[in-house]
């Protein structure tokens, strides 16, 4: 009778426990973080496997905010912004306040502090078509413009993407932009582009260094491509920030995670994580310089 007894008692205990345990959860707001198949942002596989700069940043961000029950959903890259409005959603790889966004994308967003630094894309070849991408360069920079309307070299991009505001110009404006191959994929976004590149479907494309690195880690083949800056990017860097839906919960999330990025983004983890992908070889000095005067002197 008493072992019956006891197990009664710790039933109930336990459904109690569950009960409070569920119904906790249920009172906490819901935040949707949307995520790409983009390597290095997000990595799902291989041994690299949730160390994208993406992933460390939303994980960490998400640790701080306890308050919050936080879910995830992949997305399309097209469509990110189109989603991002629909739910209470954040996305953590947009660019500092929209300014890389055309202006309907950015209606009806709010945007964090910085969360990361990055130069902008430039070209990835292989080594064979370097004397016909090197035709157009000035300074150690490939003019752009130049490059697509010399059809001897076929170029690749990935429509309805948000590139920079040079670029985007560029692909919408530039009727030398029609000479080029269009492609756009839902999943391994950064090994589809290297797969048709090695299939000679095109002779580059235009994406950051950081998809150079993450290609040569996994895939083992450094040496085999170039990276090239472009001229239209002289002189310029962007920072990265997390967007959410303009919203009375977005506006207290921008906050409430403006407020965790003040003490995070100067730790070690936080911040070798953004390095470790984001700062190309030779500038070094430049990135650290640019994460102290500009990333972490800004609040909001």
């Amino acid at each position: 009778m008493r072992t019956d007894r006891m197990r009664g008692v710790i039933g109930l205990c336990l459904a109690l426990l569950a009960g409070s345990t569920a119904a906790n959860c249920a009172e906490k707001p819901t935040i949707t973080w949307l995520n790409l198949d983009w390597q290095p942002a997000w990595i799902n596989k291989g041994p690299w496997a949730g160390k994208g700069y993406a992933q460390t940043g939303e994980r960490l961000v998400q640790a701080g905010m306890p308050e919050y029950r936080h879910t995830e959903q992949a997305v399309v890259n097209v469509r990110i912004y189109t989603v991002l409005k629909t739910m209470e959603a954040c996305f953590a790889t947009s660019s500092y306040k929209g300014i890389d966004l055309s202006l309907e994308q950015r209606e009806g967003l709010v945007f964090s502090a910085p969360t990361f630094l990055f130069f902008y894309h430039g070209i990835i070849a292989r080594k064979e078509a370097a004397p016909r991408i090197k035709a157009h360069e000035t300074n150690g920079r490939i003019d752009f413009r130049a490059l697509i309307a010399d059809t001897s070299a076929q170029g690749a991009f990935q429509p309805g993407r948000v590139y920079s505001r040079w670029l985007n110009d560029i692909f919408a404006n530039d009727p030398n932009a029609g000479n080029m191959f269009r492609w756009s994929g839902r999943t391994s976004l950064t090994q589809g582009m290297f797969k048709m590149l090695d299939a000679g479907r095109f002779d580059y494309f235009i994406d950051y260094y950081a998809m150079l690195h993450f290609n040569e880690l996994t895939e083992g083949n450094g040496g085999e491509y170039s990276y090239y800056p472009l001229l239209e990017h002289e002189g310029q860097f962007g920072m990265g920030g997390i967007a959410c839906n303009d919203t009375p919960q977005g506006r207290t999330v921008i906050s409430r995670i403006n407020e965790l990025l003040v003490g995070l983004r100067q730790t070690d983890e936080y911040t070798n994580a953004n390095a470790f992908w984001l700062m190309p070889p030779g500038l070094e000095a430049k990135y650290w310089r640019l994460w102290h005067d500009e990333v972490l002197s800004r609040t909001e």
